[in-house]
């Protein structure tokens, strides 16, 4: 079963023999009760890594013919677990979605400052970050296979096929990863979490409120909500798509960047 926002706080309040609201801006704790499931949902999407905060999204192209190697990460995605290109070739109409490999920035510089400008297939591009301008090379006549990033927002790719288009495109690439979470301060708000999941949401919050607030424990929403963690464990994914051979979900042998 899910619950708003309100509802949420008018439970965990009667649990504590406290004022009835009407919204949880009635009274100065109920707003702290709001702290409260806010901080105990954002600690739940994190240690559950739920997929329910995942998404499929596309990378936002730079559309300046000086900078085709530049895209950035959609507004609304907090970290990239995995990305694709596809590399189709001029004249070409099947797609050849490619695994794009992250490096860290040095081993990026290290990579591409191997490229000579002079060579007709290398370009350069200028780019400033913080005030200070920098210069990076790429290859004009492949389709990129590296990406790298100095800010877990600008993205910087290794070459592009100026034959097939000017700059890299978003509609050619597929990525994978978490979304931001957001938590809206109003009596109709639902976290993102599915029915089963409320139980954990409102008994952690329960035992935080009364330790926090009571200055004493709540045992049973404790006990609660460990069995609830237990649970969350076992049912977290909805799709069995475990690797047989190893016991390691797929995604989570994948790099990423962005984590914050």
């Amino acid at each position: 079963m899910k619950y708003t926002l309100l509802e949420l706080v008018q439970n965990i309040l009667s649990s504590m023999d406290s004022d009835e609201v009407n919204s949880i801006v009635d009274t100065v704790e109920a707003q702290q009760v709001v702290a409260i499931v806010k901080t105990v949902y954002n600690d739940i999407l994190t240690r559950g890594e739920l997929n329910v905060q995942k998404t499929l999204f596309n990378l936002d192209a730079s559309t300046i013919s000086t900078k085709p190697v530049l895209m950035t990460k959609p507004v609304g995605i907090d970290n990239i677990i995995w990305l694709k290109y596809n590399r189709v070739l001029e004249g070409d109409t099947d797609p050849v979605w490619t695994d794009m490999q992250f490096l860290t920035i040095d081993q990026f510089l290290l990579m591409t400052h191997s490229l000579l400008p002079s060579a007709t297939e290398v370009e350069t591009m200028q780019h400033t970050v913080d005030g200070f301008n920098f210069t990076f090379n790429f290859r004009n006549d492949i389709g990129p296979t590296y990406y790298t990033t100095f800010d877990d927002n600008t993205i910087v790719f290794d070459a592009y096929d100026n034959t097939v288009d000017t700059t890299l495109q978003t509609s050619k690439t597929l990525g994978f990863g978490a979304k931001v979470s957001t938590f809206t301060e109003s009596d109709i708000f639902i976290p993102a979490l599915q029915p089963q999941q409320f139980a954990l949401l409102l008994n952690e919050a329960k035992a935080l409120a009364w330790a926090e607030l009571k200055q004493t424990q709540h045992q049973k929403a404790e006990n609660t909500a460990r069995r609830n963690w237990i649970h969350l464990g076992k049912t977290r994914r909805h799709v069995p798509t475990e690797n047989r051979n190893s016991g390691v979900h797929p995604l989570d042998q994948l790099a990423n960047f962005g984590r914050k």
